[in-house]
């Protein structure tokens, strides 16, 4: 049925990608109103030329489209898609790891936006429908401000886009101008927390990771095995982490200060231990460069025990 109801919607759907000079190929034209375009996942896709009609399941890439000023397009988003609050309004169609086919197709889309290995699936689906869908990932900070140009080129808004860029390079050239003062041996050890159970960090080839250094900190978490990876409480407490970032919902400082052994970790004695909000460093879009520089507030700002952080 889904299947059927694609058939005229996907005759009439062009393609095309606007590809930056950001690292991407030069955009090769299929039709007068189609280009390809080679997404993160190293597949070659086309897509609209103007696409009009966005489902995007990913939270980031969600952003992205709005600060562009593209999100009178996006018309459906997953459940997580939240930022900025017009988003909230947007029909679901289906959760970040669970999309549901009929709800795309009931949207007629032209353009699906997707993100990661997570929605590889998914993406799958789509594109055995005949959907266009397109990923992006971000491993690295370089990474999200080549997406932000990417979906700039595609929606037809590349001044805007150069414009976030932009103010995002200066907000960290800002930070990290502060944290270049300050000498290697006085960079306190950070632990930044992504879950609770199972404790899971960030390592080497996270953007997150590159947050941290760029904020003036040095990732206890450094040398794990992935970039985003569990890590065992022995661990932790060995590490001797001198601020602990919660960069979730699930646990409060107080929760931290009571684990078992984690009194003695130099962040737990010198209550150092903050509540930042996750959108702000998890998600690799424009808010990103704020969320550094609230790290940044962090390591070298005093703070009130338990202070939670939420800005939007």
């Amino acid at each position: 049925m889904v299947e059927k109801g694609y058939r005229t919607f996907l005759v009439a759907v062009g393609v095309v990608a606007a590809l930056t000079a950001c690292g991407r190929p030069a955009p090769r034209r299929v039709t007068e109103e189609t280009r390809s375009f080679r997404d993160d996942l190293g597949r070659s896709v086309n897509i609209p030329a103007v696409p009009r009609r966005i489902i995007c399941t990913s939270p980031e890439i969600t952003e992205v489209l709005f600060a562009l000023g593209a999100g009178g397009r996006v018309v459906g988003v997953v459940r997580g898609c939240d930022w900025p609050p017009p988003a909230r309004e947007l029909p679901l169609v289906g959760d970040f790891s669970n999309v549901s086919l009929e709800r795309v197709a009931a949207l007629e889309p032209d353009l699906v936006i997707a993100t990661g290995h997570e929605q590889k699936r998914a993406i799958a689906q789509l594109e055995r429908l005949g959907v266009p869908t397109i990923a992006f990932l971000a491993p690295d900070i370089t990474s999200v401000k080549r997406n932000v140009e990417a979906v700039g080129a595609i929606v037809g808004e590349g001044r805007k886009a150069a414009e976030l860029v932009a103010a995002f390079d200066a907000k960290l050239l800002a930070v990290a101008s502060a944290a270049e003062k300050i000498p290697v041996r006085d960079r306190p050890r950070v632990y930044l927390e992504i879950c609770p159970e199972p404790l899971m960090t960030v390592a080497e080839g996270s953007f997150v990771h590159d947050a941290i250094l760029l904020a003036g900190g040095v990732n206890v978490g450094a040398g794990l095995p992935r970039p985003y990876s569990r890590i065992e409480t022995e661990e932790v407490i060995a590490r001797d982490p001198e601020v602990i970032v919660l960069c979730h919902d699930a646990a409060k400082a107080g929760d931290v200060r009571r684990r078992t052994g984690w009194r003695w970790i130099a962040a737990v004695r010198d209550n150092r231990i903050h509540e930042l909000n996750p959108d702000l460093i998890l998600r690799a879009g424009p808010r990103l460069a704020q969320g550094v520089a609230l790290l940044h507030d962090l390591f070298y700002l005093p703070h009130a025990e338990g202070e939670g952080i939420s800005e939007p």
